[in-house]
């Protein structure tokens, strides 16, 4: 494999790389790189910066089970993310305002939970997606629902891509290893807290200060 380079990013200027594989484009200069519509790439940080106005969009397949997502940065040419790069800060702000000025909030979509023992506090898996800013392992978050605050500490957070499963949620919570250190703003999480009594319904909000 070696690096080719696929020029410019139209914001930044950063050269886009990526490896060359087998005749087949692997992946480009940063985490989260992407190809326009146009061909030009966008580097990985100004797609960091601009996913908070084009977060992918989550469905699930027709069997139900599997997330699909597609990406509305990939409809964007060069002169289009350009543009939108100019208006990030705005809209990124508008946003912390309709949300009460957290700084990164977390939009539920599901829950689960699963029991750790007599003694111990339950895992409870939230299921959804960042708003804006960004969650790390072992921060506080404060669940916000029906009117009520709780408290919690992020103990795992990995990728949401699939339904919760019907059965066998204990396991399958123990055998899924988390898989990023921090979950940011535009994707799909599950974020793991341990607690007791918690309760949220969809639409709620998990929210950092």
């Amino acid at each position: 494999m070696k690096d080719v380079s696929l020029g410019n990013c139209p914001i930044c200027g950063r050269a886009a790389l990526t490896e060359y594989s087998g005749g087949h484009l692997s992946g480009y200069e940063g985490p989260n790189a992407l190809r326009l519509k146009d061909g030009v790439c966008l580097c990985g940080s100004c797609v960091r910066r601009l996913r908070v106005m084009y977060p992918l969009n989550c469905r699930f397949d027709e069997a139900k089970r599997e997330l699909m997502t597609t990406d509305p940065l990939r409809e964007l040419t060069a002169e289009e993310a350009v543009e939108a790069n100019g208006q990030v800060v705005e809209y990124r702000e508008s946003l912390r305002e309709s949300c009460g000025f957290h700084n990164a909030v977390f939009l539920v979509d599901a829950m689960a939970e699963s029991k750790e023992g007599l003694l111990q506090a339950p895992l409870v898996s939230f299921f959804g997606q960042v708003l804006y800013g960004s969650f790390f392992m072992l921060e506080e978050v404060t669940i916000l629902s029906g009117g009520k605050e709780t408290k919690a500490q992020v103990v795992a957070i990995d990728e949401y891509k699939y339904r919760i499963p019907l059965s066998g949620l204990k396991d399958w919570m123990r055998r899924t290893d988390p898989g990023v250190q921090v979950g940011e703003n535009g994707y799909p999480y599950r974020l793991v807290v341990q607690g007791k009594g918690i309760s949220v319904q969809p639409g709620d909000l998990i929210v950092k200060d």
